[in-house]
């Protein structure tokens, strides 16, 4: 279960490896963000500068691109 050892976050991590598909005041700040339930499964991909392709590919590979805690903003990630 990926957990942030900075603030202590489990539900929803980002991707460091996207920027937001727009770099305006209101874009979201990561480009790929994924969400887990309390089992540590991804539930859910939020996708606003990846491809499908990039989602597919990080959906297979997820504690590679997961990496960022969209909280505190700390990388220190444990899977």
């Amino acid at each position: 279960m990926p957990y942030c050892r900075r603030c202590g976050n489990y539900e929803s991590f980002a991707s460091s490896h996207y920027l937001p598909s727009s770099q305006t005041a209101t874009a979201p700040p990561y480009g790929l963000m994924g969400n887990f339930n309390q089992e540590g499964y991804l539930t859910t991909m939020e996708c606003q500068g990846a491809s499908l392709d990039d989602a597919q590919e990080a959906f297979e590979q997820q504690k590679i691109y997961f990496d960022t805690c969209p909280n505190c903003g700390c990388h220190d990630i444990q899977w």
